[in-house]
């Protein structure tokens, strides 16, 4: 899916098992991407740069940099996606530097109060792995508290978002619980939250808000819902990533429902 056919960057030349969907949404193997080089990493932060003066050119309040779900910045934090042999790799600290490099990058750009962070602990999609466990998830959340951003956006490693089938793991990590004090500033959580969880998990403390991803897909008047206490659309994962307006606009909305 890059340009020309490139293949996709990552921290260094390791293949994640299983399949992924090309652009033509067939589900095809995985490549062994290219170990991007040090001399490179400047113009990807020049990127994320960029896009953030877009966004707020084109009017958003603020950005959420992505350093979760196994994307580029989340590799560099693993030690088992991370084998390099430069100054963003071996230590927890060098682990860290691409994220913090990029967020103050663009916080430097568009200002701290603009910018919230996604970071997903003790995930284990895509092959992640990484041997130092809570420490890296203390100096990451530390350091990105002592930045005075908008806020952190955690995922709760008790659910699966591939999966709608699995219960929640209940002795998986409470991430926001964990990270809350470390970070100092307002926390977003998510991961398996139905309206009635979210509320209990903002008013006892823990989080200072909860967040919906499938929910939104299948209700795009998904508070109206919550407010009325309204049943919701179950939502169609085989439409996720691609197609037309199946599974895309055509959900019924709250009104067109009780119409109906």
């Amino acid at each position: 899916m890059q340009p020309g056919g490139a293949l996709p960057v990552a921290p260094s030349a390791i293949i994640v098992a299983g399949d992924h969907m090309d652009a033509q949404g067939n589900a095809v193997p995985f490549e062994t991407p290219r170990a991007l080089e040090t001399e490179e990493i400047g113009v990807l932060v020049s990127d994320f740069i960029q896009a953030a003066r877009n966004s707020r050119r084109a009017g958003f309040d603020g950005v959420e940099i992505h350093g979760a779900n196994g994307y580029l910045l989340d590799q560099f934090l693993h030690d088992g996606s991370n084998q390099r042999t430069d100054e963003y790799s071996g230590s927890i600290e060098n682990r860290s530097r691409l994220l913090l490099e990029v967020v103050d990058a663009v916080a430097a750009a568009i200002g701290a109060d603009r910018v919230g962070v996604r970071l997903s602990p003790w995930s284990g999609i895509l092959d992640k792995k990484d041997s130092a466990g809570l420490a890296l998830w203390d100096h990451v959340t530390s350091e990105l508290g002592a930045r005075n951003l908008a806020y952190l956006h955690l995922i709760e490693p008790h659910s699966d978002f591939t999966d709608d089938e699995k219960p929640l793991d209940m002795e998986a990590p409470d991430v926001a619980s964990l990270f809350k004090k470390a970070f100092g500033g307002p926390i977003i959580s998510a991961g398996g939250f139905v309206p009635e969880t979210s509320a209990a998990a903002v008013a006892s403390g823990k989080a200072d808000a909860a967040a919906f991803g499938r929910a939104f897909i299948a209700n795009s008047d998904f508070p109206e819902h919550i407010r009325k206490g309204a049943p919701l659309n179950k939502h169609n994962r085989a439409t996720f990533y691609g197609g037309g307006a199946e599974g895309y606009t055509d959900y019924p909305s709250l009104v067109a429902a009780q119409a109906a």
